[in-house]
């Protein structure tokens, strides 16, 4: 069954480990990636949009993702802006929410076949600003003086 490239809007979602500012590779390819909550009672909607499981928070969820370039070499961003469509330089935190838009294809390859979606943009209506933890650090450890003791060959 075919279907024809539709592009959507995915209206009042919450935003979790979003990776939108630089490209991640997770698999080789660098990617921008979006996980994309929601309640048990959108399952059946969201299930289009790619395979959804369920979180530790008792939500359900999907990543959408997208090539950070093209096949001509072209970087790929993703658009993010907040209410107003203004674009939005904060890193997003997770729980913010909003809509995103969403393109999908059919695709073939080799006997196999599926359907494709890409994330296109992404619009932040309650912004939850990411502010990265502190960094963990090893302590300071005082060296002892060294006694010249053999050390054992069987440890």
């Amino acid at each position: 069954m075919t279907q024809s490239n539709t592009t959507t809007v995915i209206r009042n979602v919450n935003f979790y480990y979003a990776k939108l500012d630089k490209p991640v590779s997770p698999f080789g390819t660098d990617i921008f990636d979006l996980q994309v909550r929601f309640p048990k009672e959108r399952i059946q909607e969201m299930s289009a949009f790619g395979k959804v499981r369920e979180v530790e928070d008792g939500n359900f969820a999907i990543n959408i993702t997208r090539k950070a370039m093209n096949a001509k070499k072209q970087k790929t961003p993703v658009r993010v802006v907040d209410g107003d469509k203004n674009p939005i330089k904060d890193l997003i935190g997770n729980g913010s929410t909003g809509n995103i838009i969403v393109y999908q294809y059919d695709w073939e390859v080799s006997g196999r076949t599926g359907r494709k979606t890409v994330l296109i943009a992404v619009q932040v209506t309650e912004l939850i600003k990411y502010v990265p933890l502190e960094s963990v650090e090893f302590d300071v450890i005082e060296t002892q003086a060294n006694d010249n003791t053999p050390v054992s060959a069987d440890f």
